[in-house]
């Protein structure tokens, strides 16, 4: 299965944590797992805390957002 993150890959968190219910806002984060059933992601941030984080909230440090074509 196809994987976005792989193990060990710094990241961005931008959202809600499932087990903490805390906001992260562009914290820096590793990734040590992924659930295949839930699809989330198990990450570790710099103060050793681990957190389950889903997809949608996670990014690459230096990943630009895609620009629509404007129509001329």
């Amino acid at each position: 299965m196809y994987t976005k993150f792989k193990r060990h890959s710094k990241v961005l968190v931008y959202g809600y944590g499932e087990s903490t219910g805390k906001f992260y806002r562009d914290e820096p984060a590793i990734v040590l797992e992924r659930d295949s059933y839930y699809g989330d992601y198990l990450v570790r941030f710099n103060n050793n805390t681990e957190d389950w984080i889903l997809p949608k909230y996670l990014r690459r440090p230096y990943e630009k957002k895609s620009k629509k074509k404007k129509r001329s």
